[in-house]
């Protein structure tokens, strides 16, 4: 039977669905006044549970994810938000006795389960649980998780295998211990756990058929010893220094040439000093290109606890890049997030998410990418580790471009003749001044021919 617990009480789920809110006739009646505040749980044949909104003002948290407008399916232990009040939901049928599992099982499991490598050191604070069935996000409080088949605990697991409270985590100083409370034991990459244990970032937890893979803020290593000091050796004993050949017998000083020497020395000028040596100043780096202001088509923001909280990326094209490696458009440094992990494609029917067969998975909504999901609204998606919201900015139009519109030409404007540009009054002047000149001359040449054959005649 399925049922959700409200204040201690159960409310059955009736084949005709159960109604949730905090309007007048609601089967589960929430404290308040707001009619928008509305929810549906309904059965399938198969007997599991979905939930959907009944008003599209509903604001509805699924296991602290917001719903969409398609229903989501229930799991055993799953919590529910509304209004500030908290449901959970259960399934007897997933309720009963913890099955004991046989000491050979146990050391079945432990065999075949495979060893991690080494934990890194964490802090306390930033601890999360994210399970590698489902990719659900489980956020460790300051006072701890608990983690069993009851539905009272913080992280509820389904198995005849999990004791009613199975184990919990809490921070300490230096970090988070898990503390085993079962009948069928912990394991922490691969290897059961002795009632309690120190975790480190990126440990796996297996209880019973579920597993976990445990985040926080990573501590600083501590440095490395600095390297042993060889021992100095002691000098070695100098040797003795070579006897100097006698000084030979000093030359007779020659006066004249020494005289000479100085005369011309005193009559030579001194030489001017040298430059001084200008600093050569190295180039300075190249600035950064200046933000272009264009309005980006969506936002990915982290809303992981810890320092890359905020974070937030910009997309720019209809076909953007994520996952660990520099060739990405979205980096993300993260060792649980693959070389190349994901791709988010626009296109005319939406925004959609597609999968690059990472190790870790990409979830949206909640729910791993099988291929690609369409985005639906602003949801949370997930790559590996690292929690994300998307919003799509509504823009003008398609950045992509269309046609262009070129101003309107009359066609009296098209058939005007071109108005031919006047000279300049300066440059006429110029010209006609020219052109007396040689007039002038020509004329002037004409009259010496005619005087020189005047003479010439009268000569004779």
């Amino acid at each position: 039977m399925a049922y959700l617990q409200f204040h201690g009480k159960q409310y059955p789920v009736p084949a005709e669905g159960l109604t949730i809110g905090s309007y007048p006739g609601a089967a589960l009646q929430l404290p308040g006044d707001d009619a928008s505040l509305r929810a549906v749980v309904t059965l399938a044949a198969d007997g599991s549970a979905v939930i959907r909104r009944d008003s599209t003002d509903a604001v509805i948290l699924l296991n602290g994810i917001q719903l969409g407008v398609e229903p989501s399916p229930l799991l055993h232990g799953d919590k529910v938000e509304m209004g500030g009040e908290e449901l959970r939901y259960g399934d007897v049928k997933q309720g009963g006795s913890t099955q004991f599992v046989s000491g050979a099982q146990v050391a079945e499991m432990a065999r075949a389960a495979k060893a991690g490598a080494p934990a890194k050191p964490t802090l306390a604070r930033g601890g999360r649980l994210v399970s590698l069935t489902d990719g659900r996000e489980y956020q460790v409080l300051d006072d701890g998780i608990s983690i069993g088949r009851e539905v009272g605990n913080d992280v509820v697991i389904s198995s005849s295998e999990v004791s009613r409270k199975h184990a919990e985590i809490v921070p300490m100083p230096g970090g988070y211990h898990l503390n085993d409370l079962s009948t069928n034991g912990v394991f922490v990459n691969g290897a059961r756990i002795e009632q309690s244990q120190v975790l480190g970032r990126g440990d796996v937890i297996k209880i019973g058929p579920e597993e976990f893979r445990f985040y926080a803020d990573q501590a600083k290593a501590a440095p490395p010893p600095p390297p042993p000091t060889k021992p100095v050796a002691p000098p070695a004993p100098a040797a003795p220094a070579p006897t100097a050949p006698a000084a030979a017998a000093p030359k007779t000083p020659d006066v004249r040439r020494d005289l000479e020497s100085a005369i011309a020395s005193s009559a030579a000028p001194p030489a001017p000093p040298a430059p001084p040596v200008a600093a050569v100043t190295p180039p300075a780096p190249p600035a950064k290109p200046a933000p272009t202001g264009r309005t980006p088509l969506a936002t990915l923001e982290i809303v992981n606890e810890g320092p890359l909280k905020g974070t937030k990326f910009e997309i720019h094209s209809a076909l953007t890049n994520v996952g660990r490696g520099a060739h990405n458009d979205v980096v993300l440094a993260d060792e649980s997030v693959s070389d190349s992990h994901a791709k988010i494609q626009k296109r005319e029917g939406g925004w959609y998410v597609v999968d690059q067969e990472s190790t870790n998975g990409t979830y949206v909504g909640g729910r791993r990418v099988q291929g690609e999901q369409r985005v639906e609204g602003a949801p949370d998606v997930r790559f590996g580790g690292i929690k994300m919201t998307f919003r799509p900015v509504a823009v003008a139009g398609d950045e992509s471009g269309g046609t262009r519109a070129i101003a309107a030409v009359t066609v009296d404007q098209a058939r005007k003749p071109a108005v031919a540009k006047p000279v300049a009054a300066p440059v006429e002047a110029k010209k006609k001044g020219c052109g007396a000149m040689i007039a002038f001359l020509m004329a002037a040449v004409a009259a010496g021919a005619s005087l020189l054959m005047i003479l010439l005649s009268t000569g004779r």
